[in-house]
């Protein structure tokens, strides 16, 4: 074996690759954050895109749902609207309050 080559070997460079963007899931982790201030430990957050962004909470007693729906327009300079009640899917006994979020 050359020890001539396993010096080059050694001094190769490895090619730098930047880390991928994360602004939309820094947004997001953020948002989350404000919303778990307000909400239970309990309560199931999720956010779902399908042309517009949406988020979901989940809640176990009704009173919550009130009060989220009175809090959500106030947050974050109002980009929560549109509030909806309903019931939460694949969770019995959990009502859900959902909004668009505009960004």
């Amino acid at each position: 074996m050359n020890p001539r080559m396993d010096t080059q070997s050694a001094e190769v460079e490895r090619i730098r690759v930047p880390p991928p963007p994360t602004c939309v899931s820094d947004e997001l982790a953020r948002l989350m954050g404000v919303l778990r201030e307000f909400c239970r430990p309990e309560a199931n957050i999720a956010f779902e895109y399908d042309g517009s962004l949406k988020v979901h909470i989940d809640v176990r007693e009704i009173e919550d749902v009130a009060r989220l729906e009175a809090i959500l327009p106030s947050l974050c300079g109002g980009i929560f609207f549109n509030t909806q009640r309903g019931l939460a899917a694949h969770h019995s006994f959990f009502h859900r309050i959902s909004a668009h979020v505009g960004l």
